[in-house]
């Protein structure tokens, strides 16, 4: 036999040696992480099951309430300063750069309608998570 088919052999049964001792090695490591794993989820559920409280969504929502109320004007007057600035400079522009403004008036409005849409996602997203 030649020695590079020699060499071959021999290396690929020492990878098979190495490779069912690490696989053995694994199957009782796994074993003990796997009980381990399961030991803390279970004391989790337990902690969890004691000391179940009323979820008070009313409070969680109230905090956030002003937060909402000032991001909302906020965003009211970005509107109506982007929807004059982009009317005049549609007004004020040639026939080939108002065809431009037309597509970036979608996105305005687009960001119009999520702004002032923002208080009905807020109370679906509020009406979702009480019910749970």
């Amino acid at each position: 036999m030649n020695k590079k088919k020699k060499f071959l052999i021999v290396f690929l049964l020492v990878n098979l040696l190495i490779v069912v001792i690490y696989i053995n090695h694994f199957g009782v490591r796994a074993e003990t992480l796997l009980q381990k794993m399961e030991k803390q989820a279970n004391s989790f559920v337990t902690k969890g099951g004691k000391q179940v409280e009323d979820f008070n969504t009313k409070s969680i929502t109230d905090n956030f309430l002003g937060l909402g109320q000032i991001l909302t004007m906020v965003g009211a007057g970005v509107m109506v300063a982007a929807a004059t600035y982009m009317g005049i400079k549609y007004i004020v522009s040639p026939p080939d750069k108002q065809a431009a403004l037309k597509q970036q008036l979608i996105g305005l409005a687009v960001a119009g309608i999520v702004i002032f849409g923002a208080y009905g996602i807020w109370k679906a997203v509020i009406g979702v998570v009480s019910k749970f």
